[in-house]
């Protein structure tokens, strides 16, 4: 019983030790720090160069969406590359408006997870879920 109390008792020094870390010691300021302006015409600060916007002709170009056969690929590969998807049968059948997503798992954490992966590659196609979560006996 002495044990545990004692462990108790070092974890939670621990912890309150930890949680000080990131605090400045009491009575001293931090240094004064200043973001640097975003908005043409602001003043800079002395040592900064001056930034100016680009000219309509010259600026970037909107990032280009993947094709579907771009997205399949990305959805499929990540999918079988993903270690906690490990022995599942999954796939994914990607159009101009859907990603249609089939297949079997055993946990809703895989379920969960294969999800988020066709999500973060659909751009705004719709994810339409046919995914089937086996009872494991």
């Amino acid at each position: 019983m002495k044990q545990i109390a004692f462990c108790l008792t070092l974890l939670l020094a621990t912890l309150c030790f930890a949680q000080q870390q990131g605090q400045p010691p009491p009575g001293t300021q931090p240094p004064p720090y200043r973001t640097p302006p975003t908005f043409p015409g602001e003043p800079q600060a002395p040592g900064q160069q001056q930034t100016r916007p680009m000219p309509p002709d010259e600026q970037a170009p909107p990032p280009q969406a993947l094709s579907t056969d771009e997205v399949q690929q990305q959805i499929t590969s990540h999918l079988k590359s993903e270690p906690a998807l490990k022995r599942t049968h999954l796939d994914a059948k990607v159009s101009d408006r859907s990603v249609v997503l089939t297949g079997n798992v055993y946990t809703e954490g895989q379920h969960d997870l294969a999800l988020r992966i066709a999500q973060s590659y659909a751009g705004d196609r719709r994810i339409v879920d046919k995914i089937k979560v086996l009872q494991q006996t």
